[in-house]
């Protein structure tokens, strides 16, 4: 039922799904759906929780090797290729969730501070100096953003994405993250940094 349910809202707008649609798509009866949850909200939250647990713990595994200088790039390319990997959750997540209901909107708001926690442990332990707590943190969220936009633009293939293609859209948004890290990464790293930020994203 789940399965079903994160099927039909990456591919049909919200408004237009019910829980008689979901109770289809898994061949079961509405009543049944029912007597689980009290709404359609209700299975695509539990849905959405499954998905985000899923994704921390992938972000957690790409953030472990910050003895890697290169370890912010390697964290974007491979955050869209799992994403890939879970196009149907992602993309209800990243694109067709925002604003929903409450109780995804704090799903989403929880998962954004794990990530800013898990990017702020991740830049101390590996940058090459001290940093003011503030600037991490500001680096922390940036990074959060880079990776949100980029997923929406993945996942929907805008016209971002189409414009740039594939390749050279992962190699913009990887540069923009080292760029927003940029004081946290060797000196010698941080002079092969782009100077301009891509401005596609």
């Amino acid at each position: 039922m789940i399965d079903a349910a994160i099927g039909l809202f990456a591919t049909y707008p919200a408004e237009a799904i019910t829980v008689a649609d979901i109770a289809a798509a898994a061949n079961m009866t509405a009543a049944a759906v029912y007597y689980h949850f009290p709404s359609k909200e209700a299975v695509l939250l539990e849905g959405l929780q499954s998905f985000t647990r899923d994704y921390l713990v992938e972000v957690r595994r790409l953030t472990r090797e910050t003895d890697d200088p290169g370890w912010v790039s390697v964290l974007v390319t491979d955050s869209m290729e799992w994403l890939e990997e879970h196009r149907l959750g992602a993309t209800v997540f990243f694109a067709r969730s925002s604003g929903l209901d409450m109780t995804i909107e704090a799903l989403r708001r929880e998962t954004r501070i794990e990530q800013v926690n898990i990017f702020t442990r991740a830049i101390r332990t590996g940058a090459r100096r001290r940093l003011a707590a503030a600037d991490v943190g500001v680096m922390a969220v940036g990074l959060v953003s880079v990776l949100e936009t980029a997923a929406a633009c993945w996942l929907t293939q805008d016209a971002v994405f189409r414009g740039l293609g594939r390749a050279r859209f992962l190699t913009d948004a990887a540069a923009l993250a080292e760029r927003i890290i940029g004081p946290a990464l060797p000196q010698e790293i941080r002079a092969t940094v782009v100077t301009d930020a891509p401005a596609h994203l």
